[in-house]
């Protein structure tokens, strides 16, 4: 079982706690007797920030981190609270008047749930603990909710949960929990407030800023800490593990590469060793990447988790690097996920531009993008310009709309139901209207700002983070997520993240001078599609069996034989990627349910 706690304010205002499965190098505890008491899971950065209002004997004594939110809680109460910066959760039980507070970072890096129950107020960062203590059923409400979610998220942008009667606190919340069983929102995280418009600057002076604030969030990660970092080869994995190679010049670097013998993959250990040649004192560990192979679910045990989970197919990978690294006494693993959603850009910005009526720019855009994607014009403006400002009910077709959003197999379309669930599943929880609703946001201008506060919504959360790391006392920690490179980078005008042709051109520039050339300007990094169709093939029969056996008949979702049928299709190479991912997404959610049956 994952560390983590759960806090009672009971009727007559006493409030207990109870610490699950401790981690010490994970969870703090911080106690002043008749005042307060800390409860934190994960790290706080940034904290010489703090220094200035702190004596000399109070930095002395401050032995945790959790030391210093119940110092800060006391000097400057919640406005000193708001201003803490990290990767974890927090719950403070306020003695002197007989309250809970409860936050988590904008990031949601550490889950936090509640629940009301007997005149009980009771918070959780683990949601299964919760719904066991008041014995909720599945809320299947959710469960329509997940299916009919059409990106890969760890967390769906909800305070609803997978039981019923439990809420999500959702990230960069921060909540009163009062006696009188009232809950009042005190502050929560904008990002409207700290992302500001940078009107002009240049390509050189943005990828500075850039490197110098990423440098920032590597070093508040790793200082103090034992550490490794995952090398993949890539630009953004390839960018931490140097600048973290150059901040940490005293101590060897160990780094977690997965390395394939595939041919589509085997040429990925040419730009690893790149990074190992250029870099001396990086120690590398090796994981051999075609022993773990997506859906590969039957080896190693799937973790207990409380909501399923939709990149599950990827739970050998990640278990594989865990594994490697939990025997190196590390505290931290550093990761270049994220990335894409700072120095990539969307494209959707074409779809603004058509509304407003700029036509001959989209058209003169459109083939830029065209010729650097190797696509035929009309399929980009289609996709980026036309597409978004199309009505939700019509975007996916006039057949997809009389069929009530189902999709037809093997070619389903990004926002379709999938032809297996069945009909009276989907009319009974308004699966369709809640696609058409997603649709929508989607279609708000701009909307190149309305994919982006989707991507930020899907960063949420870190399912490897919270079972299969802390577990073995390890954070995994996401630099390129730090809020203020997200602040910094959505700031700048689009022109400085989005190039046609130049693959991230923002962390190209930013990285110029540090990582080799072949990696720096690396247009293509090659496809994991293998690993999902190999591991797919190969684990099929086990799929097959684990379907039939499952007993999540009793929510009468799916149609089993016509999921079977498409997986076998699926394995065969028809189908598309959404007809993937909807395969995976159903797949999880068996497991899931599987488990608590």
């Amino acid at each position: 079982m994952r560390p983590g706690f759960i806090v009672t304010l009971n009727p007559n205002k006493t409030i207990d706690f109870q610490l699950v499965s401790p981690v010490e190098s994970l969870i703090k505890v911080a106690l002043n007797s008749g005042i307060a008491t800390v409860i934190l899971i994960g790290k706080i950065y940034y904290k010489n920030s703090f220094q200035a209002s702190l004596t000399e004997q109070l930095k002395q004594d401050l032995l945790s981190d959790a030391d210093l939110i119940l110092e800060l809680f006391k000097q400057g109460g919640i406005e000193a609270l708001i201003q803490l910066e990290g990767e974890f959760s927090y719950v403070i039980i306020d003695h002197k008047k007989h309250r809970i507070l409860a936050y988590r970072d904008s990031l949601g890096t550490y889950p936090l749930y509640e629940t009301c129950y007997q005149q009980k107020i009771i918070i959780s960062s683990n949601l299964k603990l919760l719904a066991k203590s008041r014995n909720s059923i599945i809320n299947q409400e959710f469960i329509a909710a997940f299916l009919a979610f059409p990106f890969a998220c760890v967390e769906l942008p909800t305070e609803q949960t997978a039981f019923q009667n439990i809420q999500r606190i959702l990230p960069g919340n921060l909540l009163e929990f009062s006696s009188d069983q009232t809950i009042k929102k005190l502050w929560s995280w904008d990002w409207n407030k700290t992302i500001t418009p940078i009107e002009k600057i240049s390509p050189q002076a943005a990828g500075l800023r850039f490197r110098e604030i990423l440098e920032k969030a590597i070093q508040e990660r790793i200082k103090n800490y034992s550490f490794a970092a995952h090398l993949s080869g890539g630009m953004d994995s390839s960018s931490i593990v140097c600048l973290a190679r150059n901040l940490d010049k005293n101590s060897p670097l160990l780094t977690l590469s997965l390395v394939y013998q595939m041919a589509s993959l085997v040429k990925e250990t040419d730009y690893i060793n790149l990074i190992l040649q250029q870099n001396k004192g990086v120690v590398p560990n090796y994981i051999q990447g075609d022993q773990a192979l997506d859906f590969q679910w039957f080896q190693d045990q799937i973790p207990d988790h409380d909501e399923p989970y939709s990149g599950l197919f990827h739970f050998a990978l990640e278990k594989a690097l865990i594994n490697v690294a939990s025997p190196l006494n590390i505290q931290t693993i550093l990761s270049g996920n994220g990335a894409e959603m700072l120095v990539e850009g969307n494209h959707y910005y074409l779809a603004d531009l058509m509304r407003q009526g700029n036509w001959d720019l989209v058209c003169k855009q459109a083939r830029q993008w065209a010729i650097a994607k190797h696509q035929n014009l009309g399929s980009v403006i289609w996709e980026w310009a036309i597409a978004p400002l199309t009505p939700p009910w019509l975007r996916q077709g006039i057949p997809t709309l009389l069929r009530g959003g189902y999709g037809v197999w093997p070619n389903l379309t990004e926002f379709a139901i999938a032809p297996w669930i069945k009909q009276e599943f989907a009319k009974e929880y308004g699966l369709w209207p809640q696609i058409l609703a997603q649709i929508d946001q989607l279609s708000q201008y701009p909307i190149e700002g309305a994919f982006n506060r989707l991507g930020r919504q899907a960063a949420v959360g870190n399912w490897a983070n919270w079972y299969l790391a802390s577990p073995q006392g390890i954070q995994i920690s996401y630099p390129f997520l730090d809020p203020r490179l997200i602040s910094y980078s959505f700031s700048l005008p689009r022109e400085i993240r989005e190039v046609p042709g130049i693959a991230k051109p923002l962390l190209q520039e930013a990285m110029k001078g540090i990582l080799p050339e072949a990696i720096r300007t690396r247009r293509i990094k090659a496809s994991f599609n293998e690993v999902y169709g190999r591991g797919l093939r190969q684990n099929l029969t086990q799929l097959i069996e684990m379907v039939k056996q499952s007993s999540i008949d009793e929510l009468e979702i799916f149609d089993k034989s016509l999921l079977i049928e498409c997986m076998e299709q699926q394995a065969m190479g028809l189908g598309n990627v959404h007809s993937g991912r909807q395969i995976s997404t159903s797949l999880s959610l068996i497991v899931w349910f599987d488990q608590g049956s």
